[in-house]
Formats: structure tokens, C-alpha cells, sequence
């Protein structure tokens, strides 16, 4: 169903100060409007975009299809088992692969939302987000815990990490928003710009965040909201 754009040209990079390698790769489907009009499809007759009942995402989703996710994942599977230094007896395994539209307002978020997140304390679990829809929207940050200096979330970090991270929620009083490069807890230290059909790849256990255009990204429409695709693949 998904096609690969033509003399893909992966570019890797070692980002913060614990040098944790991700993965850009421009201009990936030779057609990404297919994606978009599935959703589109989607979002007019079946109301399968639903809200994430899982996660803290701040809008809706609905399953990609499994070829669409084999056509997507295949490609890039050997390269991650290389560049995130995987062990070969691992095998992968896709997981909560999804086509997500943000549509909370900000006076809508839980206080949790309004802050970077991590996916997983597992170094195995990598997640793709590809940028689907068209237009100018806001991109992807990456940041540093300015307290601790983590930029990770391994299973050792954890409780100490959600530990300050409570703390600082039940002492905030400020409107509830989305989080920016601004912020008192947090430097962004890493900015991928958003453009359409652009893929990121990297580990789950970064902190990250969306950094919203709230007047341009929060919409249920495909075809002018801050359409993704997000995947992730589970190496175990």
C-alpha cells in the first residue's frame, strides 16, 4: 500500500549531553497523501479516531493498518538494530501503531500533559513519529530534567525522576498549557523542526513533548491538523 520516496537520505545524529542517537529521514513515502486521505476517510464515516485510553495523548488516534505498518517498519529494521546498538538475538515487534490528531485544548490537559514525557524505561523500545499532515505545525522537542540532568528515563531513573516531577505539579498554580522551549524544569536542548513527510526515530525513554502552534495543531481534521503516524517497535 505505502511506497518509500525515491534516494532517501537518512540523517543521524547524537543529540544532549548523554549523546543519544536518533534518526531524521526527509521526504520518506512517495506518496504520504494516501495516509491522509485514509484518515480523512476515517474521520468522516467510521469514527475510528477515538481518544487514547492508554497513554496521556492529548487527542485521537486510530490503528494503521498491519500493512501499512509492515510497509513503514520494514525498511528501517536493520538500521535500528545498528544504530541504537540492539543485541542480534533480539526480534522486533511493533506496537501501539496509530494515526494521531492532537485536538485537546490546553484548558483541557491534565497537569501531566503539560509537561515533556517518556514512553518506556526500556533502551529496546523505539519510537517513530512521521509527520504527516500539510502546512506549518509544531514540531518535536527534546529535553533535560534541569534538577537531575537526566534526558533519559531508564528503570533506575524513574522513581526518582516522577518524584520531582510530582512535586512540581502540586506546587504549580500556572494555567494549564502545553509545554515549550521555555519552560522552569525543563531545557530543550534538541528542536526537529516540523515537515511534512518527515520521520524521526529515537529511543522511547527520551524526554519529549510535541511544541504545539496552538492556533494551527489543535483541529480533528486530517487535512489541516498535526496529522501523525506513530509507531513504535519493541525488540525483545
Amino acid at each position: 500500500m505505502l511506497t518509500l520516496g525515491n534516494n532517501l537520505q537518512p540523517q543521524y545524529e547524537f543529540i544532549g549531553q548523554e549523546q543519544t542517537p536518533i534518526i531524521i529521514i526527509d521526504d520518506y513515502l512517495s506518496v504520504p497523501q494516501k495516509l491522509i486521505n485514509l484518515a480523512q476517510s476515517a474521520a468522516q464515516s467510521n469514527g475510528e479516531f477515538k481518544p487514547d485510553e492508554l497513554t496521556q495523548y492529548p487527542g485521537l488516534r486510530m490503528p494503521l493498518p498491519k500493512q501499512c505498518v509492515v510497509d513503514y517498519l520494514k525498511p528501517l529494521i536493520q538500521g535500528l538494530y545498528n544504530v541504537f546498538n540492539i543485541g542480534k538475538t533480539l526480534t522486533p515487534y511493533p506496537k501501539d501503531n496509530t494515526l494521531s490528531l492532537i485536538t485537546k485544548t490546553e484548558r483541557q490537559l491534565s497537569p501531566i500533559q503539560t509537561l515533556p514525557h517518556f514512553d518506556t524505561n526500556d533502551p529496546n523500545l523505539i519510537a517513530i513519529i512521521h509527520y504527516l499532515g500539510g502546512g506549518a505545525h509544531g514540531g518535536t522537542g527534546f529535553f533535560r530534567h534541569k534538577k537531575t540532568g537526566f534526558e533519559s528515563i531508564s528503570s533506575k531513573r524513574k522513581n526518582t525522576y516522577l518524584t520531582y516531577a510530582q512535586k512540581y505539579l502540586e506546587l504549580d498554580n500556572a494555567k494549564p498549557s502545553y509545554c515549550t522551549t521555555q519552560h522552569s524544569e525543563f531545557e530543550c536542548y534538541k528542536h526537529i523542526e516540523y515537515k511534512p513527510n518527515r520521520l524521526i526515530v529515537f529511543p522511547g525513554y527520551l524526554l519529549h513533548t510535541s511544541l504545539l502552534n496552538t492556533s494551527t495543531d489543535i483541529s480533528p481534521c486530517p487535512q489541516t491538523g498535526r496529522l501523525t503516524a506513530n509507531m513504535f517497535v519493541h525488540f525483545k
